[in-house]
């Protein structure tokens, strides 16, 4: 299932110096820890999704992104707090309802831009593919389409020059971006996640005085066309979110800001 990822300018510098300072400014949790640099963070994507619509793909406009300042980090994992990110997006809802919650990213951080390529490091882990689309269930199953970006971070040996260039592999290449900043590489990649759903077994409903009803089913909006207040009523079945790799990535501002 192709889905469409558009990332607004803003978003683009919060996610990068997110990543950036996780991979090179030492963190410690209190004074007597040991601090530690090169680790991984995570944050919530914001902005709104435009659905599916006959053979136009889904595409999802990114305008914020938040950082997850509660998430416990290491070198090699980050785990986010469901209850921190619920509040975020409860908060948002209340005062800018315009925005919804629409993704997550998250960082890769290696050592060498080498290491980055022998093992496709800008690519979701295993672990990725199975916990970003537990985040999609259980923060916005009202969503459709979610969206995940990886910003993989690696330290060259000098600073250098490059135009901003797609994914070296072609099966890729739409789906994310490479960067040179300073003495830095950066590579963006983005990823999807998506729902099924079951309609309901009939097309018959009985309201709460036993009266029989049709119910008239839109496949392209999935909503049920029926005001009366029911017992038992059925509504669509979302059933697990899946991963998707078919992604394009459009960002707009990369080759102004790097060029």
């Amino acid at each position: 299932m192709k889905t469409l990822v558009h990332v607004e300018d803003h978003a683009v510098a919060q996610m990068m110096m997110a990543a950036i300072e996780a991979y090179e400014i030492k963190h410690r949790s209190s004074k007597r820890t040991k601090a530690r640099d090169r680790i991984e963070t995570f944050g919530l994507l914001w902005g709104y999704v435009v659905p599916t619509k006959d053979t136009i793909a889904a595409k999802i406009i990114v305008t914020h992104a938040t950082i997850e300042t509660s998430a416990l980090r290491d070198e090699d994992s980050v785990t986010p707090d469901f209850e921190s990110m619920q509040f975020k997006k409860a908060f948002m809802g209340k005062y800018w309802p315009n925005v919804e919650l629409v993704g997550t990213f998250h960082s890769h951080p290696y050592g060498s831009v080498q290491k980055v390529k022998e093992v496709k490091g800008w690519q979701a882990s295993i672990a990725d593919t199975i916990f970003l689309p537990e985040v999609h269930e259980e923060l916005a199953r009202e969503q459709p389409h979610f969206a995940h970006l990886i910003v993989t971070v690696a330290k060259m040996s000098k600073s250098g020059w490059a135009s901003p260039q797609r994914l070296s592999l072609a099966s890729e290449e739409k789906a994310g971006y490479e960067i040179t900043a300073d003495d830095r590489k950066l590579w963006l990649r983005a990823y999807s996640s998506y729902f099924n759903y079951d309609e309901p077994e009939d097309d018959t409903e009985v309201d709460a005085d036993g009266e029989e009803y049709d119910l008239e089913w839109d496949d392209e909006t999935m909503d049920l066309d029926a005001d009366l207040e029911v017992d038992n009523f059925k509504t669509p079945v979302w059933l697990e979110a899946h991963f998707n790799q078919e992604v394009e990535l459009h960002i707009p501002s990369i080759e102004r800001r790097f060029a």
